[in-house]
């Protein structure tokens, strides 16, 4: 019905984006970690969208890519997972961290993701995991990348968590050297070290 939303960006915050289209401004809820990836207030954006429509009104869910609202759906369709928890889940955790959480049965790293507790991180293992392997994902979602591009991604997650700048930055020297590693293995040691300050 709609599939995506293009229009000049009015206003940026961590739950959600106003875009203005058609003379209408138009309130589209994201997970937190696209707000750092906003470009700036009046540029022209497009976001993929999913439309809920419910008993006290409709919302408007938003992504950067088809890929990122095709997982947002699918998290949809787990018992006990709404918008809200899946934006939280998206907003912390890249499609390749829980593509690589839910095949491997990482339960500790979703629960990590505020609002997931054990038996609901084991309801997404459980109801995922085969779906999450014989579609590809993890390693469709997570191509090599160089090492400035693994960091960005790094920082992103961490900021999203609520680690300063100053906080990030001492990590990413002692973490110096590891840029061979995946994203998630750097993203579980940055968050021992930062658990030691």
């Amino acid at each position: 019905m709609l599939d995506y939303l293009r229009g000049s960006l009015a206003e940026s915050h961590p739950q959600y984006f106003i875009i203005e289209w058609m003379g209408l401004g138009l309130q589209v809820f994201i997970p937190a970690s696209m707000y750092f990836k906003a470009p700036a207030s009046g540029e022209t954006m497009t976001v993929f969208t999913h439309l809920q429509v419910r008993e006290d009104g409709a919302r408007i869910y938003g992504f950067f890519s088809r890929d990122e609202r095709e997982f947002f759906r699918i998290l949809l369709g787990v018992s006990g997972i709404g918008p809200k928890v899946a934006l939280s889940l998206m907003g912390h955790l890249s499609l390749a961290q829980l593509s690589a959480a839910i095949s491997r049965d990482e339960v500790d790293i979703l629960t990590n993701v505020p609002g997931i507790g054990r038996k609901t991180a084991s309801r997404l293992v459980y109801e995922l995991k085969d779906k999450v392997k014989a579609s590809g994902a993890e390693s469709s979602l997570a191509p090599d990348r160089d090492e400035s591009t693994v960091w960005r991604d790094v920082e992103l997650a961490l900021v999203s968590l609520g680690y300063s700048p100053g906080e990030i930055s001492k990590v990413k020297k002692k973490l110096e050297g590891s840029s061979e590693l995946q994203m998630e293995e750097l993203f579980k040691k940055a968050l021992v070290l930062l658990g030691n300050y």
